[in-house]
Order: C-alpha cells, then sequence, then structure tokens
C-alpha cells in the first residue's frame, strides 16, 4: 500500500471519528438543553367537539392529574409522551389521540372521541360500538341517534359483522324509514322491527341482504296491501325466490303496560321504546305459513296458504 493511500484511510477515520464525537456532544447538549426546559401548559383539541359532547377538555385534563401524569411544570427532558399518549387513547370514550410538545414548550394533546356506529342492548347491559369495533359503555348523561341492536355477540360474531346491512339501510331513504331496530336471535336469525306495526322480518343471514330487501319491499307491495298489514307476525326472507309468513291470531294488540316500580331502577327511554316495540310486533304464535314466490324481478307474486301444523 502506498503511503497516498494510507493517508487518505487515515483522514477517512479521522473524518468519520470526528462525525461520531460531534454526535454524541450534540445529543448530549440537547438533552442538558431539554432539562432546562419547561412545560409551560397543555392544551388539548377535541377534534369532534362539535359532533360529540361526552368527552370534555376538563374531563382529560382531570383524568391526567388523577395519574400523576399532567406534564406542565416539568422538565420537557423528563416528560414521557408516549405514556401520556397510551393513556388517554385507552378511555373507551377515545378513538385516537396524539400527543406532542410544540415549538413554544406547550404540551399537546389532539384527540378524537369514539364514534358509535350502532347502540347495543345485551341482556341488561348496553353499549356503543364504533366501526373498529371498540366498545363504550352507554351511560344516560348522553344520547347518540344510530342504529338499535338487540343480541348477545361473541368473539366469533362480533356486532359489526351487521356495517354492511346498516349503511346499506342507512343511504336507501325507504328502507331507513322502515327500519326501527334490530334483532339478532344468532348468526342465522338477523331479524329487525319494521315501522309498520304488527310483525317482525328475518333476514336470516346477513348474506345476500339487498336481494332479500328487494324481495321484502316486494311483498309489501304485491301480498300485505292486499291481505292487511298485521296478517302475519313474521316475515322470514331465509330462502331463496320465496318469503315466508306466519300468521298471527285474530286477537287485537293491546298497548304494553310499563311499571316503573317493578325494577330497582328505572330503565332510560331507549329502554322502554325498544321493549313497546319489540311486545308490538309479537312473537310467531301460529303454524300457519304463507309462502309466495317474491321475487326481486318484476314477475307475478302468487301465494298459497298452507294450514298444515308443522311437526
Amino acid at each position: 500500500m502506498t503511503a497516498k493511500l494510507v493517508l487518505k484511510k487515515i483522514l477517512q477515520y479521522t473524518l468519520v471519528v470526528l462525525l461520531l464525537a460531534g454526535t454524541s456532544a450534540a445529543t448530549v447538549w440537547a438533552d442538558m438543553h431539554a432539562r432546562t426546559r419547561v412545560c409551560r401548559g397543555v392544551r388539548i383539541h377535541i377534534l369532534n367537539e362539535s359532533q360529540l359532547k361526552f368527552v370534555t377538555k376538563q374531563s382529560i385534563l382531570a383524568g391526567l392529574n388523577k395519574a400523576n401524569l399532567n406534564p406542565e411544570g416539568m422538565s420537557v427532558g423528563d416528560i414521557d409522551t408516549d405514556l401520556i399518549e397510551r393513556y388517554i387513547a385507552s378511555s373507551e370514550f377515545m378513538e385516537d389521540v396524539e400527543c406532542y410538545l410544540n415549538e413554544n414548550d406547550y404540551f399537546v394533546i389532539e384527540a378524537r372521541q369514539l364514534v358509535p356506529v350502532m347502540r347495543v342492548f345485551d341482556g341488561d347491559r348496553s353499549y356503543y360500538v364504533n366501526r373498529e369495533g371498540k366498545r363504550m359503555s352507554a351511560v344516560k348523561s348522553f344520547h347518540v341517534d344510530v342504529p338499535v341492536v338487540e343480541g348477545h355477540f361473541t368473539g366469533r360474531w362480533t356486532p359489526t359483522r351487521l356495517l354492511p346491512v346498516l349503511d346499506y339501510v342507512a343511504h336507501d331513504e325507504a328502507l331507513n324509514e322502515l327500519v326501527t331496530m334490530w334483532v339478532v336471535r344468532d348468526s342465522c336469525n338477523v331479524c329487525f322491527v319494521p315501522s309498520i306495526r304488527g310483525h317482525i322480518v328475518n333476514l336470516g343471514s346477513i348474506d345476500g341482504y339487498k336481494s332479500k330487501f328487494a324481495k321484502l319491499m316486494k311483498f309489501y307491495k304485491e301480498v300485505l296491501s292486499v291481505k292487511g298489514w298485521e296478517t302475519y307476525s313474521e316475515i322470514n326472507l331465509k330462502w331463496d325466490y320465496q318469503v315466508v309468513g306466519t300468521l298471527r291470531d285474530k286477537k287485537p294488540l293491546t298497548e304494553p303496560e310499563y311499571n316503573p316500580d317493578e325494577d330497582d331502577q328505572a330503565p332510560d327511554m331507549a329502554s322502554i321504546e325498544m321493549d313497546d316495540i319489540l311486545r308490538e310486533a309479537g312473537a310467531p304464535d301460529t303454524a300457519k305459513t304463507v309462502s309466495t314466490n317474491a321475487k326481486a324481478d318484476g314477475k307475478d307474486t302468487k301465494a298459497k296458504v298452507n294450514n298444515k301444523k308443522k311437526s
């Protein structure tokens, strides 16, 4: 190796050492400088504050104080931004949180409240669900106008499985007026209570829900408009090219009675309305069925009554 090459190598190594030393010095200086800076305060922005009102700036700050995580007055170098962010995001009322220290040494919290897409009644529990499936307890201090679903869900069949159907109904003016609430008996019996008094509609599974709604609207137009809207207690759309209706007894529908003294604590109005709707819909009370070829392709609808009891 020539002297020229040796000198070149020495210069390269020297440059690398100087760069590493400079980086280390800058890091030490930045850390010392950060420890001399103090957080001047906390600024909280709730990004969807105008749409939802169940989280306030005061409640977020109170939570930080209770957990001894309020960074105000702390040295900038001692603030654990990730820990504070994780703590706020762990709240069931939060959908998204971002925390950072701005150039003026204020600690900024940008939070988004959980955006419910449905309210679930499961036994004596009630909770809201967002699109990611995160749950938020329902309390009487606030109410969000979202679809109401009654049923018990598991980890394998979660409430978010209903989202395609709920979105489809929400964007169809006629269906949005028709559907008042959902009743999920199991994954193969997804029902809804229509605004038309006297019956409940069973979609079966949620597969092919668009064609099932088309069959139902055809059945309403060509059968129920003739036979009467309270003829059947349940309309079943499980089967292809067919609508099956369960005949109801000809007993007059009575208004449900409610006595708040029967409960230790009276349910909120949403619970009362849900129970009233279910009582009015009525459970299947006879084995007589009506079968119709209610295709959604515009062909004539034929109906026949089968009076034989199911075995």
